[in-house]
């Protein structure tokens, strides 16, 4: 198999936490021709990443589908729960990462990047992320881990939705929101001793500087 992924992306960047936590022997490559090329396009019709071609050629978008197929096809180590409510809770605690924050703070960067900063739709989007860190603040479990003390998908999710947080604060807001969620704080700094996610938010962060 193999994975076509950016770096700056946090949405490859929850996959390939993923793929590093459970030791898989995926190629990670670039989007060939470019994420915006027919060469690309002809392989993955909506023009994403990350996507996860299959060994037998099938395509894969989207980073929630491409997780729990990772974890379905290789169980071990399991990075969801046993019980059906823990399994619950950490997709809960996906769903938050994913669409009250990352999708959020991705659209805020693309309006910074376009100069759009007093755009009207940009209080929504942070409303949006400030009630996501205030159920965070409630979900977090308050141990290493979002939902425990092993690493799961809602890890693999949070922690790159996280990222850009101070960053939109700060072009939108001018004050640190993350401190206002000390439990949310904590786990920014926690999460961050598991290996897989300290290589791949490292990437992320690089990628991001550039």
């Amino acid at each position: 198999m193999r994975l076509y992924s950016e770096h700056y992306s946090p949405y490859s960047a929850s996959v390939r936490i993923a793929v590093h936590a459970k030791a898989l022997d995926i190629e990670i490559l670039a989007p060939p021709g470019g994420l915006k090329s027919a060469q690309y396009h002809k392989i993955n019709p909506l023009g994403t990443i990350p996507c996860l071609i299959l060994d037998n050629g099938t395509a894969l978008p989207e980073s929630s589908a491409i997780m729990e197929y990772l974890e379905e096809k290789f169980p071990t180590p399991a990075l969801l729960p046993k019980t059906a409510e823990a399994r619950a809770h950490v997709r809960m605690l996906q769903r938050i990462g994913e669409l009250q924050i990352m999708t959020q703070t991705v659209e805020l960067l693309a309006l910074v990047k376009a100069n759009r900063s007093d755009d009207t739709a940009a209080a929504n989007r942070l409303t949006r992320i400030v009630r996501g860190l205030a159920a965070l603040q409630n979900g977090l479990s308050g141990a290493d881990f979002a939902a425990g003390r092993e690493l799961t998908l809602a890890d693999c999710q949070l922690a790159p939705a996280l990222a850009n947080v101070p960053l939109v604060a700060g072009a939108f807001m001018d004050r640190d929101l993350i401190s206002a969620y000390p439990k949310v704080a904590r786990y920014i700094e926690t999460c961050r001793r598991h290996a897989a996610v300290e290589r791949v938010m490292r990437e992320l962060t690089d990628a991001l500087a550039t």
